[in-house]
């Protein structure tokens, strides 16, 4: 099996502190397919602070014998995007897409062009992005015995300005274990262990690039968090976590039926137990 994309990596604690949580939101999801092969997928959200509501439409179809996939999508804000992808056919692990997207109101437009080779032990990705300033990035990942290393860059053409990022990482069928440095700035160390069956658990820590003016402290704007989910009897879960804002995240998700997932979900202020901004969400998915 291939090592996974460079933005992939850390994946599994990520998701445990954001797959879930929608706070501040009513969200709907809708998600089915036709006979004909073709799959939709809707989402809807409706901001409780500003009684905003959005929502976005995707349709995918693809053609196996051909190994191409269509993908369209419409949005609230009236953004149109459509994708092409070809993979495996013309070589196995080669993966090319061309995307755009389109704003009729305001006339902007960009597209990327995407290609991708993988195989065992390493996984490489060039892409261009042509929006206002070209940007040309490029990652790499390499991967032998549960040992992941990648480096990723991405250049603004126009503004001659080059980001990149390092990563270092483990894994087995239990744990995972990542550490990324950004920019010689910023780093970021996860670590994802699935404790039992039931219990999953991961912990951050990580220090952004940016620099507030005036700040030169080694230690400055560390982020550091905790999380768990437990799998309850009977398609339910809980989900839990705290960061060092004391921002505490609390969920619960149940599976009514076949097709339809329901969830609730809380983030506490707890500095300012009282009187602090407190949200709660729900959401509800649906799939046949």
């Amino acid at each position: 099996m291939a090592p996974p994309v460079y933005a992939d990596l850390g994946k599994l604690a990520r998701d445990l502190f954001k797959r879930g949580y929608h706070p501040g939101l009513w969200q709907l999801d809708c998600k089915t397919m036709t006979s004909s092969g073709i799959e939709f997928f809707t989402t809807g959200f409706a901001s409780q602070d500003a009684s905003k509501v959005m929502g976005s439409l995707q349709s995918k179809y693809n053609i196996e014998d051909y190994g191409i996939t269509l993908t369209e999508r419409w949005n609230t804000d009236n953004l149109l995007y459509g994708e092409i992808a070809h993979k495996d056919k013309l070589l196995e692990g080669l993966l090319l897409a061309l995307e755009g997207r389109f704003q009729p109101s305001s006339g902007d437009k960009s597209g990327k062009f995407l290609a991708r080779y993988a195989q065992e032990y390493f996984n490489i990705l060039g892409k261009c992005d042509k929006k206002k300033d070209p940007i040309i990035g490029l990652s790499l990942v390499v991967g032998d015995k549960g040992f992941l290393a990648g480096a990723s860059t991405d250049v603004d053409i126009h503004a001659e300005n080059v980001n990149w990022k390092k990563n270092l990482g483990w894994t087995n069928e239990k744990t995972t274990l990542h550490g990324e440095l950004i920019n010689a700035k910023g780093w970021l160390v996860s670590l994802f262990h699935k404790a039992t069956d039931q219990i999953d658990a991961a912990i951050e820590l990580g220090q952004p690039a940016t620099r507030m003016e005036g700040e030169d402290s080694p230690f400055r704007d560390i982020n550091a968090g905790i999380g768990m989910v437990y799998r309850l009897e009977g398609d339910a879960l809980i989900r839990a976590k705290i960061n060092s804002n004391a921002e505490l995240g609390l969920g619960f998700q149940q599976k009514l039926r076949d097709g339809i997932t329901m969830s609730i979900s809380t983030v506490l202020d707890c500095k300012h137990f009282t009187d602090g901004d407190h949200k709660f969400g729900v959401g509800l998915s649906l799939e046949c």
